[in-house]
């Protein structure tokens, strides 16, 4: 427009000065060093004018010259990055197939041109696991980093997640603690540890995480409850060698845990395993006087006592009550109170029948000498047993 403008001036002045200039010339002579050079104002106009105009040529060819380059570089472009989503494509069609070689190889061909290439690196970075190549998959992560700098703590924590994928607990918890140390409320890193604590069976730290998880919403209430329940449970189990360690652990429970009769029936067994029946004995009783429990009341009769008298005492006050029957009748039974047991079996007998009260009623009928009754009673248990 500024060019137009000085043009259109050009020429009005010509035609208001072109007249008057017309019979005066006038003289023009420029000397540069040597050099001089001899015109008239009108000749010398006319020749800037026409310079001017070149000027303007030149100019619209180089403009139109760097446009096309801008525009041919535009198009190949566009052609490479067109190429790039369509290979990206392609690789995560074939991840989704399984093809984790072809898809890594897409991914990693198709990063230098696509619009993320992070993304791709990430991609390529779990078909190389998929494929068990874990110098690969650390590359593609590094070059990912390279790709984004500022990324560091979620390309960390992808690579932490996949060598736990892959097992690797020790890579992954040496990456993690300095984190958890700086960052102890993160969800991806507390939700890590927890899955590295639990498959290397180290309960004391997942369950210091548990409620941690909770607050931070990863697992609900129930979650939690379910596995704490695990956690002690198994705690239990990696100290049954001695009562001197099992106890310990039984009372480092939370009350409401050892409340539960699952977990009253595990320890119960513990104890019983390491011969301590009595023990076994006091703590089921006093659970059952508190809330009725069938699981408790099904393993009463397998401890081993001296005096079964207070356990059948308690357990005359439940007869009303779902499967004290059956567990009077056994104990009964070892306490060699032989018609108490009888009668209580068959009466449970006519209710539902067990393999286990079949059993009791063989032995009643063996002490009794009644062999061919007893054998009925013991070819119908296993009959019952075997299904």
């Amino acid at each position: 427009m500024v060019r137009i403008i000085i043009l259109i001036a050009v020429v009005v002045a010509g035609l208001v000065f072109g007249p008057a200039a017309a019979g005066n010339k006038g003289y023009v002579l420029i000397a540069l060093g040597n050099y001089t050079v001899e015109s008239s104002v009108t000749s010398l106009a006319i020749l800037a004018v026409l310079l001017y105009g070149v000027l303007l040529l030149l100019e619209w060819l180089l403009v139109r010259l760097l446009r096309l380059r801008r525009n041919t570089a535009g198009w190949f472009g566009t052609r490479r990055r067109s190429k790039a989503k369509q290979q990206t494509i392609d690789a995560t069609l074939a991840m989704a197939e399984g093809h984790y070689q072809q898809a890594e190889k897409l991914l990693v061909k198709s990063a230098r041109n696509s619009d993320t290439p992070l993304l791709n690196y990430l991609s390529a970075a779990k078909a190389a696991q998929a494929r068990g190549d874990e110098q690969r998959r650390d590359e593609y992560l590094q070059l990912a980093q390279q790709e984004n700098p500022k990324a560091e703590l979620a390309l960390t924590l992808t690579q932490t997640q996949l060598q736990i994928e892959q097992e690797q607990y020790e890579q992954a918890l040496a990456t993690l603690e300095p984190i958890y140390a700086l960052q102890p409320r993160h969800p991806m890193v507390v939700e890590q540890l927890a899955r590295i604590r639990r498959a290397r069976a180290e309960w004391g730290g997942f369950i210091e995480l548990l409620p941690v998880l909770r607050k931070l919403g990863r697992i609900s209430a129930q979650q939690e409850e379910q596995m704490l329940e695990e956690a002690w449970q198994a705690r239990l189990d990696a100290v049954t060698d001695r009562l001197d360690t099992l106890r310990p652990v039984w009372q480092e429970m939370p009350r409401k845990l050892r409340q539960q009769p699952a977990m009253l029936l595990a320890y119960g067994r513990h104890l019983r395993a390491l011969g301590a029946d009595n023990e076994a004995a006091e703590l089921w009783l006093d659970a059952l006087r508190k809330q009725n429990s069938p699981l408790l009341l099904a393993e009463l009769p397998r401890l081993k006592l001296a005096d079964y008298q207070p356990m059948l005492t308690q357990l005359r006050k439940m007869q009303d009550q779902d499967g004290a029957t059956a567990a009077l009748g056994h104990v009964a039974l070892l306490a060699g109170q032989l018609d108490e047991a009888q009668t209580l079996l068959e009466a449970q007998l006519a209710k539902q029948p067990t393999a286990q009260i079949y059993q009791g009623l063989g032995r009643i009928m063996e002490q009794r000498r009644l062999t061919n009754k007893a054998n009925e009673y013991y070819r119908l248990a296993l009959e019952l047993a075997l299904g």
